[in-house]
C-alpha cells in the first residue's frame, strides 16, 4: 500500500505526525534523561554560577541604572560559560543542547537580563557559525567566541522587518573585485550591540537562479572594529533593563567573501535554523524564572496571615500555586523533550521548539503575574524583586518570533503535509491508473481515522485515561485539519482564527504527551507510591488541557470570528474606542 510522500516526510517530526493522526511514540518514550557526564558538568557549572551570583550579581542596582558592568562578561568567560555548546576541540565545553538549556535555566533564575545577555551571545549570536559555518570559519571564530575575546550579537531585526525575516532591507552588494561584499542598512533592537565585537548580520544579496537574477537573504560574520559600523545609544526598556540593546548602522561596510555563512542566498535557512535552537534556551530560561516565582509565592503563602489564617490555606491561593506548578512541570517537560530531540540529530524539531517557547513564555508570564498578586501590595513595590520579575518576563512572548507568528508557523507547518497530500490525491484521481496506490493508501488511512485512533502502548497503566484522551484528540486533530483544508484550500494561510485554534490544540497535545512520557518514566523507575505528586500534576494538567482542546475543536465551527473581524474593521475606520456613556 503506497504512502504519500507528504505523510512519509511527516514521520521525521513528532508534531507533524499528529497532524496525520499518527502518534510516534518512539520519538517521545522513554522520557529522555541527560547522561551522567552531562549531569556532572552541569552541576559543577550551576554551583559556580550560584556562587558568582552571590558575589557579583546586583540585579536591583543594575535594573535601576539600566546597565550592568561590562566586567561581568569577563567574569562569565572565566567560568567557561561563553562557549557551552562549542566543541571542546575548539575551546568550548561541548555540552549537548540539554546541558546548555539547563544552565540557561539557572542563569535566568539568577537574573533575567544576565540570561538574555549570555543567550544572545551563544543561543543566537554565534550559533550560525556553530551550525552552518564551514571548517575554516569555525576554527577562526569559535575559539575566540568561547573565551570572550569576541562577544556576539545577532543582527536580524530592522525598522520595517521583525518576524518577517524575508522582508529585510539591508543589502550586501558584491564588490567589483569579487572578493568582498559591501553591507548597507540598519538593524534595530539588537541585544549585546553595545558591547559586541562580532555580529551575525543578515542582508539581501543578488543571486542567479536558472539564469534569472533574484534577491535572497545571506548571512555574514562581521568582526569589529570595522569601518562603517556604528552603534546607536542604549535603548530604555520596560524590562531586562540592564542588558545592552542598541540600533546598529552599516554604511558601506566591507566584509570578506569568506565570511558568508551557509552560502550566498541561504540566509533565511540559516536564520530559521538559529532561531529554532535559540528558542529552547529561551524556553529553559522561562522555566527557571517560573520556578523562582513558585518558590517566592509559597514562601509568602506560608507566612502571610489574614483573617487569622495563613493565606496559603485559602482555596484561591492554593489554585494559583497548583496551577503554576502544573504548568511549569509541563513547560519543563516540553523544553527538555525538545532539547533531547535536537541532541538526537536525526529529527525535525522546529514545531516542537516553537511550541515549547510559546508555552514556557506564557507560563512564566502567568507565574510572574500570580506571584505579584500573592505578594499583593508588597509585590508592587520596588523594595521587592517581584515587579522586576514581571517586567523582565514580558519580553519572552516577543523575543525570537512573537507567539502569534509562532502559532501561525505551527499551524501552517503542521497542515502543510496534509495539504500537500490532498493536492496529490486530487491529481491522482485525475490519473486513476498511475495514482491507484496513492489513492488507496489515503483511503485506508481515512478509514482508520474514522474507526478510531492509534493506540498508545508505552504510557503507564496509571495514566490510561489520559493516554486514551490523547489517542482521541490526535484523531480529531487530523480530521479537523482535513475539514479546514477542504473548506479553505489555499486561503488557509489567511485564516488566522482557525490557525490559532489548531496551533493551541497542537501545543496542548504536545504538552500532554511530554507530561505523560515524563510521569511514566518516574512511575517505572520509582513506583506509584513515590510519585503521588507527579500523578496529581499529570491529572491536573491533563484535565485543564483537555478542556482547552475540546473548546478549540468546538470553536472551529461554532464561533464569532466574522463578528469580531467586523468590530475590528469598524474600529480601524473610526480609529478609536467609539463609545462614551456621557455622549451616547
Amino acid at each position: 500500500m503506497a504512502e504519500s510522500k507528504a505523510a512519509a516526510n511527516s514521520a521525521n517530526s513528532f508534531l507533524k505526525s499528529i497532524f496525520f493522526g499518527q502518534i510516534r511514540e518512539d520519538l517521545i518514550f522513554p522520557y529522555p534523561m541527560p547522561k551522567a557526564e552531562t549531569k556532572e558538568t552541569v552541576s559543577m557549572i550551576t554551583d559556580a554560577l550560584d556562587k558568582f551570583a552571590k558575589d557579583k550579581v546586583k540585579s536591583a542596582e543594575w535594573d535601576e541604572k539600566g546597565a550592568m558592568p561590562k566586567e561581568i562578561i569577563q567574569s562569565l568567560a572565566e567560568l567557561g560559560v561563553l562557549g557551552m555548546a562549542v566543541p571542546e576541540a575548539l575551546g568550548g565545553l561541548g555540552l549537548p543542547q540539554t546541558g546548555y538549556a539547563r544552565i540557561m535555566q539557572q542563569l535566568a533564575g539568577i537574573d533575567g537580563a544576565l540570561a538574555v545577555t549570555l543567550g544572545a551571545h551563544q543561543s543566537i549570536g554565534y550559533k550560525a557559525v556553530l551550525l552552518f559555518g564551514n571548517e575554516e570559519q569555525r576554527k577562526r571564530f569559535l575559539p575566540r567566541l568561547a573565551t570572550g575575546e569576541l562577544f556576539a550579537a545577532y543582527c536580524l531585526t530592522e525598522p520595517s522587518s521583525g518576524s518577517d525575516a524575508a522582508s529585510i532591507q539591508t543589502t550586501a552588494e558584491l564588490a567589483p573585485d569579487g572578493k568582498s561584499y559591501i553591507i548597507t542598512g540598519n538593524k534595530l533592537w539588537i541585544t549585546n550591540a553595545g558591547i559586541a565585537s562580532f555580529f551575525t548580520v543578515f542582508a539581501k544579496t543578488n543571486v542567479i537562479e536558472n539564469g534569472e537574477k533574484k534577491e535572497k537573504v545571506s548571512c555574514f560574520a562581521v568582526e569589529l572594529p570595522s569601518e562603517g559600523v556604528s552603534v546607536g545609544p542604549a535603548e530604555h526598556k520596560l524590562g531586562i533593563r540592564s542588558s545592552w540593546t542598541n540600533a546598529v548602522h552599516f554604511d558601506k561596510v566591507r566584509v570578506p567573501i569568506e565570511n558568508v555563512i551557509g552560502g550566498v542566498g541561504y540566509g533565511f535557512k540559516v536564520a530559521m535554523g538559529v532561531l529554532n535552537h535559540g528558542r529552547l534556551g529561551l524556553a529553559a530560561g522561562c522555566v527557571g524564572g517560573s520556578k523562582n516565582c513558585i518558590k517566592a509565592s509559597i514562601l509568602h503563602a506560608n507566612e502571610r496571615v489574614q483573617f487569622k489564617k495563613k493565606i496559603g490555606e485559602f482555596g484561591m491561593i492554593k489554585e494559583k500555586i497548583a496551577r503554576m506548578i502544573a504548568n511549569t512541570y509541563a513547560s519543563e517537560s516540553m523544553t527538555y523533550m525538545t532539547t533531547a530531540l535536537i541532541d538526537r540529530g536525526d529529527v525535525d524539531y522546529s514545531m516542537e521548539s516553537a511550541a515549547s517557547k510559546i508555552f514556557a513564555s506564557e507560563t512564566l508570564w502567568d507565574c510572574a503575574d500570580e506571584n505579584l498578586q500573592i505578594w499583593a501590595g508588597n509585590g508592587y513595590m520596588k523594595e521587592y524583586p517581584y515587579e522586576r520579575w514581571l517586567r523582565d518576563a514580558r519580553i519572552n512572548r516577543i523575543f525570537e518570533g512573537t507567539n502569534e507568528i509562532l502559532r501561525a508557523f505551527i499551524s501552517l507547518s503542521g497542515m502543510q503535509g496534509p495539504g500537500q497530500e490532498l493536492k496529490d490525491i486530487m491529481k491522482a484521481i485525475e490519473q486513476p491508473l498511475k495514482g491507484l496506490g496513492l489513492v488507496s493508501g489515503y483511503a485506508v488511512r481515512r478509514v482508520k481515522l474514522s474507526m478510531g485512533a492509534e493506540s498508545m502502548t508505552k504510557s503507564h497503566p496509571a495514566l490510561k485515561k489520559y493516554a486514551g484522551q490523547l489517542e482521541d484528540y490526535t484523531t480529531q486533530l487530523a480530521s479537523q485539519v482535513d475539514v479546514l483544508l477542504r473548506r479553505h484550500g489555499k486561503e488557509i494561510h489567511l485564516k488566522q482564527f482557525a490557525q490559532k485554534r489548531v496551533a493551541d490544540v497542537a501545543i496542548d497535545l504536545f504538552a500532554m504527551f511530554c507530561v505523560i512520557s515524563r510521569v511514566t518514566s518516574s512511575l517505572e523507575s520509582k513506583g506509584v507510591e513515590k510519585c503521588q505528586m507527579e500523578l496529581a500534576i499529570a491529572e491536573t494538567f491533563c484535565m485543564r488541557a483537555s478542556r482547552r482542546i475540546r473548546s478549540n475543536f468546538k470553536s472551529i465551527d461554532n464561533n464569532e470570528d466574522e463578528t469580531m473581524k467586523w468590530i475590528a474593521d469598524k474600529a480601524y475606520e473610526i480609529t478609536e474606542y467609539p463609545f462614551d456613556i456621557f455622549k451616547d
